[in-house]
């Protein structure tokens, strides 16, 4: 069993799921400030204004950067800070987050992990697995071993017993992993060297331990980094209860993927960017506890950027599925007078009566993307785009170009991608097998060979 959390006291309260209502758009909050403590002011307005509330790794100064241990206890900094939501509003839904592949070095839990390194994925030279991601370069949590996956069931489950947390966010739930073959639902361990033995015990160990891990908090939620469930992954209803799509974007994809989850019985938070092609995106698509969110994973504390005034506008429930015409436009009605359109040719939606959204031009043509050019290292370069799945590292880089350098200098690395929304860790790097996406804002590129 991990030690006692040394900040705070239990507290009786069984985990519970979000509130969900259809008065106002459902949003959810995920974030972190890396300065340190949110001030009052901001943490009641996270109270105040959200159904769900995630606190990143990034949160406090110890989180990222050389200095990262389990010294700086990451698990009892989360923990502090949904304590004060939860104490503002106890009808909050309060998540920790936790990677389900990298293990972190700023949390207690990688403590243990360094106890035993039967707990650790090895490949197939006995060399331990090391992957890249949030800053650092991480030991990977070895799923095959039963051990492994009770320790990491136990860090969230302890949590909620403190009575302050609900549930847990958990990254890289079906891609991103040492077993990544570009295809959610087929495993393989050529990049990191693994054993088909290795490899076939990880795969099916890391769905059973977010399986078992929402068996033990009961009805808080797990959500699952895209994990949306069949055919796009192996994580059947009921499996867990929600998941995210971090690369959420206006475009046919992300209304399919909201569709997707509320035909698997599954909970979903889409982390767009507040415009209206994005949020007419998500009222097209979303279903029965689906949340909106917006904002950066960490900052210094700003708490203005994951909210609009819109949010406290009346909507009122849909009147039914969308349509959708046999030109590519769909249509739904919410509420009284409530009406969303949207082309899935132009990727371009209306919202009229919620919102306040100045109407377009009727005939103005689409803003151009950033310009961007190819170069020597970079041949391949383009905007409103995005890699995914395959993943080989994150790193920081406050220009594309940035992103570009650091792909052509990874071992495996020949796709790239840049997106804002990612900061601090701007640049997401990519193996051959990862996934070409339509993404608003995001720069993704190759690396020449």
């Amino acid at each position: 069993m991990l030690g006692v959390l040394s900040l705070l006291p239990v507290v009786t309260g069984a985990p519970q799921g979000p509130r969900f209502s259809w008065d106002t758009l459902p949003v959810f909050f995920h974030s972190s400030n890396s300065s340190g403590p949110y001030t009052d002011e901001a943490i009641q307005m996270i109270a105040s204004k959200f159904a769900m509330v995630t606190i990143e790794k990034f949160q406090g100064p110890c989180g990222y950067g050389p200095n990262a241990s389990p010294a700086c206890h990451q698990e009892d900094i989360i923990l502090a800070e949904l304590k004060k939501v939860k104490l503002a509003n106890p009808n909050v839904s309060t998540i920790f987050y936790y990677n389900s592949v990298l293990d972190f070095p700023q949390y207690q839990l990688h403590a243990r992990m360094l106890e035993d390194p039967n707990l650790t994925l090895h490949n197939a030279e006995g060399q331990i697995v090391n992957m890249s991601g949030g800053g650092h370069t991480c030991d990977v949590f070895d799923f095959g071993n039963p051990t492994t996956r009770q320790l990491f069931i136990e860090t969230c489950a302890n949590l909620t017993r403190t009575g302050y947390v609900d549930g847990c966010f958990v990254d890289r739930s079906v891609d991103g992993t040492p077993t990544d073959s570009g295809n959610d639902t087929v495993p393989s361990g050529r990049r990191y060297n693994l054993t088909n033995a290795t490899t076939e015990a990880y795969f099916r160990g890391h769905i059973q331990v977010l399986k078992d891990l929402q068996a033990a908090v009961g009805d808080g939620p797990v959500v699952a980094n895209h994990a949306y469930g069949p055919p796009h992954d192996l994580m059947v209803p009921g499996d867990v209860s929600f998941a995210m799509d971090e690369f959420f974007s206006a475009g046919e994809e992300s209304i399919q993927t909201l569709m997707l989850a509320a035909q698997n019985g599954r909970g979903i938070q889409a982390h767009g960017k507040g415009s209206q092609d994005d949020l007419a995106t998500f009222l097209i698509g979303a279903g029965y506890r689906a949340y909106y969110g917006m904002g950066g994973w960490s900052g210094n504390g700003d708490v203005t950027s994951h909210w609009m005034p819109a949010f406290d506008e009346p909507l009122g429930a849909p009147h039914g599925p969308a349509s959708k015409s046999a030109d590519g436009v769909y249509s739904r009605k919410f509420g009284v007078n409530v009406t969303v359109t949207f082309d899935t040719k132009t990727n371009k939606g209306t919202i009229t009566n919620w919102g306040n959204f100045p109407s377009p031009p009727p005939t103005a043509p689409p803003s151009p993307p950033p310009p961007v050019h190819p170069t020597a290292q970079c041949p391949t370069v383009a905007s409103n785009c995005a890699y995914q799945d395959d993943d080989v590292g994150t790193s920081p880089g406050p220009a594309w170009t940035d992103c570009c350098a650091q792909c052509a200098a990874k071992r495996g690395c020949v796709r790239w991608t840049w997106r804002e929304e990612n900061a601090p860790e701007f640049c997401h790097l990519h193996g051959s097998n990862s996934k070409h996406a339509v993404v608003a804002g995001a720069i993704c590129g190759t690396v020449s060979s």
